[in-house]
């Protein structure tokens, strides 16, 4: 089902993108509007044949990729996540190593104040921005995180 809600918001931000009404692509299509709205929604009751004749109107056009080729893209793409997770974590670890070293306490104390801050959150999802930076802007970062 996630597969229709994603295909049919693609259709719709399609038609909203060519500034088409919902009663012109349901008429040029030959269905009604209330089949458009369905398959804008992803809720899946509406013929093949429809969603392609709708795909048409909107010049949209959709591939068939074999169930192989479909897994080696999932087990790339897994990958890619876990080596970018264990560069995330290891990155983490030496932020807080690097803070209790600086602030004289003791890591697992700084983990979990970092924990209970949010700041191991912020860490993750700033990796990209922070992981470049130096021990030292790093160190002055997390210290006025850390408050």
């Amino acid at each position: 089902m996630e597969q229709l809600f994603w295909l049919g918001k693609m259709i719709k931000e399609n038609r909203l993108a060519q500034n088409l009404r919902m009663d012109d692509v349901a008429r040029k299509a030959g269905i009604s509007r209330v089949t458009l709205w369905s398959i804008e929604k992803g809720e899946g009751n509406c013929s093949l044949s429809s969603l392609l004749r709708v795909m048409d109107v909107l010049g949209l056009r959709m591939t068939v990729e074999n169930q192989s080729s479909l897994e080696n893209e999932r087990a790339r793409a897994t990958r890619a996540n876990t080596v970018l997770s264990k560069k995330i974590n290891r990155f983490i670890i030496m932020c807080v190593e690097q803070y209790a070293l600086f602030s004289g306490s003791r890591s697992d104390v700084i983990y979990k104040e970092m924990e209970r801050k949010g700041i191991l959150d912020e860490l993750e999802s700033d990796y990209e921005d922070l992981h470049g930076m130096s021990t030292v802007y790093l160190n002055d970062y997390l210290k006025a995180r850390m408050g």
